[in-house]
């Protein structure tokens, strides 16, 4: 009797089963295909054009206004937009468009801090300009003159009792700091080179110079702004200027400095050891440096300055009281858009 019983409910299960499986054929039949329809229809109709937005449409002939809107080294860092519906909303992706008429990234970037540094054998800035050497180089030398006049007038300076004025004195210290750069890079593959560079200025001066120094910078600190710019252009001369006694160091070694305060364990904590202001200018003429060794492939470590770019920006930003703030952000700008023209 049971089993009579258990064939009858297999009678009733195989129809349901057969009937369950047509009506969902009979589903998927009639929605699954129209709907995947309809889906490709949109992506494809010729009636849903992706819309591009005004910034994009005619770049390819820029003539009247169109010129002067895109002329200048800062206007090159608009990007412009296409914007594709796509249902409800928009979306929005940046289009690179290079500027036939840009000419080469050097000319892009001129700006009056960048050019000091002349090419060698042409006599000429990158911008092509023939400066008066003689006068300027005579002007920057007269500054850093000055500069030293005014430190043997100091009290501070007059107590540490060196028996020599300060020009010889500092003149000495840049000779034995030139004597024996620093290696720039490198720290992650040689331990050695971590550690030398950590210690290196307790190593290659003594301490009695350093403690100088520091008074140096503290008591200068209201004129160091003008004085390191003074400074970096010294150093920008060039080996077609006069050196009078070779205390100018050579390009090389002042990029490997500029690399070792940028790049290294041992010169970002000693920048960091100092006051906010002197870590700022220090590491904005370090990327200047850096990026002068770059055009004029020089850059032999291969230190890549544009990661600080943005950071540094960011903090000069909140720092009003730099008489050239907005000098040096321009300058930054410039420079970030050089590397974005290489790219």
């Amino acid at each position: 009797m049971a089993t009579n019983k258990g064939r009858r409910i297999w009678w009733w299960i195989v129809p349901a089963m057969v009937i369950l499986g047509g009506l969902g054929y009979y589903w998927y039949t009639k929605t699954g295909p129209e709907t995947e329809k309809l889906r490709v229809a949109r992506e494809i109709s010729p009636d849903q054009k992706p819309g591009v937005s005004g910034a994009v449409q005619g770049a390819g002939t820029r003539t009247g206004a169109g010129d002067a809107a895109v002329s200048g080294p800062e206007s090159k860092q608009a990007v412009p937009e296409a914007s594709v519906t796509e249902g409800s909303g928009a979306l929005k992706f940046p289009i690179e468009k290079k500027a036939e008429d840009a000419g080469p990234p050097e000319v892009a970037v001129q700006g009056p801090i960048e050019e000091l540094f002349l090419k060698t054998g042409s006599g000429r800035t990158a911008g092509g300009t023939a400066p008066d050497q003689g006068a300027y180089c005579t002007l920057i030398d007269q500054r850093v003159s000055d500069f030293f006049k005014s430190l043997n007038t100091q009290a501070y300076f007059r107590r540490s009792n060196l028996g020599k004025d300060a020009y010889t004195h500092f003149t000495q210290i840049i000779k034995r700091l030139a004597a024996q750069p620093p290696q720039p890079a490198g720290e992650g593959i040689q331990p050695a080179t971590l550690l030398a560079n950590i210690y290196f200025f307790s190593r290659a001066l003594d301490r009695k110079d350093l403690s100088l120094i520091k008074e140096v910078m503290a008591n200068e600190r209201d004129t160091m702004e003008f004085n390191l710019e003074t400074f970096y252009r010294w150093l920008m001369l060039g080996k077609d200027y006069p050196n009078p006694g070779d205390v100018r160091p050579s390009f090389d070694v002042t990029y490997r400095y500029a690399g070792f305060f940028l790049n290294t364990t041992g010169g970002r904590s000693y920048l960091f050891r100092r006051p906010l202001r002197l870590r700022l200018l220090v590491g904005y003429y370090c990327v200047l440096i850096v990026y002068q060794a770059d055009r004029l492939g020089k850059n032999s470590y291969g230190i890549d300055v544009v990661p600080y770019l943005q950071p540094l920006k960011d903090e000069l930003r909140h720092h009003p009281e730099l008489e050239f703030q907005d000098e040096y952000i321009r300058t930054l700008n410039r420079i970030e858009n050089y590397y974005l023209q290489k790219r």
